[in-house]
């Protein structure tokens, strides 16, 4: 059976795929990235309600066929469609619906690790509403700050409430990001980073790093990133980032760990 490939779904200027790339290049990999123009003007065969494989021919000529995939990284952070560039709102909503639906079809049925995937809770990855994740957190064990909704991103000022962290919340007006002073309000970030089993940056701390990818497969995701402050009570979670920045040598090196075992299953 021909070599298969790490399948990198990602937009030209995302470093963090560059980084994970060529460290699985490096390894002797192969890999196949392509973004989402590439996706939009491929050629598809593709039977949503039949049992046959898919194929994607792309414009320039690279093609990939579901037999040749082995895993893949979704870093996709939009489905803006090139074709669809200056058309009306409504039918730039739509194309980009229809194109998701399309999307979600194809990496559902491959028999393969997907990280992330897409749904239909969030078009680009897997992700859910801040209150459901501090549930399930909270579920798995672990400590999580006395968090808020706020109406706006300036919902909190003056009410004493504080923001942990920079990432920027899903759903619009609904966002969340406030919590209520104490230990956990602005102190620094200690990221903790999943890929499958394996914990990054927790090598003390062996029962949270347990939980911590407990939690994460109760998400739905193959991979993210964790942020933590330290508290008195211990290691306090207060950010979600599904589709964390990867640049840093050592993540890159875990994602590419997890992605090339993957790969070697498939194989």
């Amino acid at each position: 059976m021909t070599e298969r490939v790490v399948l990198i779904l990602a937009e030209p200027d995302d470093v963090s795929s560059e980084f994970v790339g060529r460290q699985l290049r490096q390894r002797g990999c192969r890999v196949l990235r392509v973004s989402v123009a590439d996706l939009a003007c491929a050629r598809w065969q593709h039977s949503p309600e039949g049992e046959g494989a898919t194929t994607l021919v792309f414009a320039d000529g690279r093609q990939v066929h579901d037999a040749s995939i082995g895993v893949v990284l979704n870093r996709l952070a939009s489905l803006a469609l090139p074709a669809f560039a200056h058309a009306s709102p409504a039918d730039r909503d739509y194309a980009g619906a229809e194109f998701a639906a399309l999307l979600s079809s194809w990496l559902h049925r491959l028999q393969v690790p997907v990280a992330n995937w897409v749904s239909g809770d969030n078009p680009y990855a897997a992700a859910r509403h801040p209150l459901g994740w501090h549930v399930l957190a909270a579920g798995q064990g672990i400590e999580v700050a006395d968090f808020v909704v706020a109406s706006s991103l300036r919902g909190g000022a003056g009410t004493g409430l504080r923001r942990v962290g920079g990432s920027a919340y899903p759903r619009g007006s609904d966002v969340a990001g406030w919590y209520r002073g104490g230990e956990a309000a602005g102190l620094a970030l200690q990221w903790i980073h999943v890929f499958g089993d394996a914990c990054c940056g927790l090598d003390e701390e062996k029962v949270l790093a347990a939980r911590c990818v407990a939690f994460v497969r109760r998400l739905g995701l193959a991979c993210a990133a964790l942020g933590f402050v330290a508290t008195a009570v211990g290691p306090c979670l207060v950010e979600l980032e599904p589709r964390p920045p990867l640049e840093d040598d050592k993540v890159a090196g875990c994602c590419a760990d997890w992605l090339q075992r993957a790969l070697a299953v498939a194989s």
